[in-house]
């Protein structure tokens, strides 16, 4: 691959070692926030990795109970770790689901609320950059999809990461065979040719050499290898198994690419939905491929690993099998529960979560406790040694996680879709949904799949999540006109 030079940005960690006089009042507040005492909770803290897969449903792996699609190696994790049945994405797209991971606030509050509507600035602390802080070297291997290409300051090199190779843009990221990555603030051609190439490379390639996830993996080990010896913060931001949008029309896989059908290539299925199936092995394999890697360097012991997919099933329509023509209920991705990918009901939101940290988790373990993404980054600051944030959405849950505690649940969670065409209130049992400013009430405890609406039989309950959506919503922060 060859090298092509763009505008280089340096990083934010340079900035304040250097500049910290220069950056003002605004962003020496925001590293003072970034800062916190070391927590006792970890004596020597873990090298942590995150692997986020783009649109993978809670049906879709078999610890959840799929069959049809083999993932041993995301079974095996959860059969030595803890599996989550109540981990929900905090928001229902990727973009702000991203944002809540990396800022700790809920996507009401964070500052996408859509895919590519806003970006991050320099006065955003990252999860990142709370790495950096408690001494890890950080680095983004995949999809970022919190910039935009104007804005230098919201680069993944400029959000805490030292080392970033794989898609900043969303729309990028759904090619899979780009004529071109990047490394850093640098352009690296790949020996793929797409004609025509859309906004930000995408398209579809009509030579197909170098499938990208297999070159961000790679980017990944290599970046395991070089860290061994020091504690290190990898975000793995597959953008498997997503779909290549604008390189779908009339493809006979639809648009969900990958190099081999491998074991299903004989299953009596439409291409699309073999492809499908592949791609999910194949996130599956890559994740096995890393577990392999650290036990090679022996420091598996001293990693903790979190598996997650960055919201619900997809709710797009391709080839029917027989029996469905949408993705999601192929493999009945959403184990039942209502909505896909861009609901505010659980379909859209619930994801596979699971955490295994040898030493500190239990095998074979599950929980029922209710976190999001914003739990999740304040766990993994504590979990680094370091005080969980105050003024983030989530709560730490690590005690919960290594069994030393237990986990104080938030009053409630909240959910916005983009441009507040929905939103969305849990407290408790009670789940209120809205569209514009129609609600529905379901009791999750009784009615877990969302069926049977019970606004007119509970008034009140109605309207004390109706005041909490009102109170939230006067936090909003509306994003940046582009």
């Amino acid at each position: 691959m060859r090298l092509i030079p763009r505008f280089r940005f340096r990083s934010r960690t340079a900035r304040h070692a250097g500049t910290v006089a220069a950056l003002g009042a605004l962003a020496l507040s925001a590293t003072a926030c970034s800062t916190s005492p070391r927590s006792p909770a970890a004596a020597v803290p873990p090298n942590i990795v995150i692997l986020l897969a783009d649109d993978l449903g809670i049906g879709e792996v078999g610890a959840w109970g799929q069959q049809e699609i083999t993932t041993p190696h995301i079974d095996r994790l959860a059969r030595e770790g803890l599996r989550f049945m109540e981990f929900r994405s905090s928001a229902a797209v990727c973009g702000p689901a991203r944002c809540s991971l990396m800022t700790g606030l809920h996507n009401g509050t964070c500052r996408l609320d859509d895919n590519d509507n806003d970006f991050l600035r320099t006065a955003d602390v990252t999860l990142a950059e709370r790495m950096h802080d408690a001494g890890y070297v950080t680095g983004l291997f995949g999809k970022w999809g919190l910039s935009w290409d104007s804005e230098p300051e919201s680069w993944p090199n400029a959000q805490g990461f030292d080392e970033f190779f794989g898609y900043r843009d969303q729309v990028h990221a759904h090619n899979f065979y780009p004529e071109w990555l990047l490394d850093g603030a640098d352009s690296v051609r790949t020996r793929n040719v797409v004609p025509k190439a859309g906004r930000m490379g995408a398209g579809r390639a009509t030579t197909r050499l170098d499938y990208a996830p297999t070159l961000i993996r790679d980017r990944a080990f290599r970046f395991v290898r070089t860290n061994r010896d020091r504690p290190f913060f990898l975000y793995w931001a597959t953008n498997l198994p997503h779909i290549n949008n604008e390189g779908s029309p009339g493809q006979a896989d639809g648009g969900y690419e990958i190099p081999s059908l491998g074991a299903y290539a004989s299953k009596p299925w439409p291409e699309a939905k073999k492809s499908y199936a592949a791609q999910v092995s194949r996130l599956d394999a890559d994740l096995g491929g890393l577990r392999s890697l650290l036990d090679s360097l022996g420091i598996a012991e001293r990693t903790l690993i979190v598996f997650l997919s960055d919201n619900g099933a997809t709710f797009l329509r391709r080839a029917n099998d027989g029996g469905t023509d949408t993705v999601g209920r192929w493999f009945n991705g959403t184990m039942n529960y209502r909505g896909f990918k861009g609901d505010l009901y659980d379909g859209g939101l619930r994801v596979p979560g699971v955490i295994h940290w040898p030493g500190r988790t239990t095998a074979g373990s599950t929980s029922t406790i209710r976190v999001d993404f914003t739990d999740l980054h304040a766990t993994l600051v504590e979990a680094a040694g370091r005080t969980p944030p105050r003024d983030i959405s989530g709560r730490s849950f690590l005690p919960a996680l290594t069994g030393t505690g237990t986990f104080a649940l938030r009053p409630y969670q909240v959910w916005y879709s983009p441009d507040r065409a929905q939103s969305a209130v849990l407290e408790g049992a009670w789940k209120g949904v809205w569209h514009r400013d129609t609600m529905e009430l379901f009791n999750l405890q009784a009615d877990p799949g969302e069926r049977t609406d019970v606004v007119a039989r509970e008034p009140r309950i109605a309207a004390r999540l109706d005041s909490l959506r009102r109170l939230e919503d006067r936090r909003r922060v509306h994003p940046t006109p582009r």
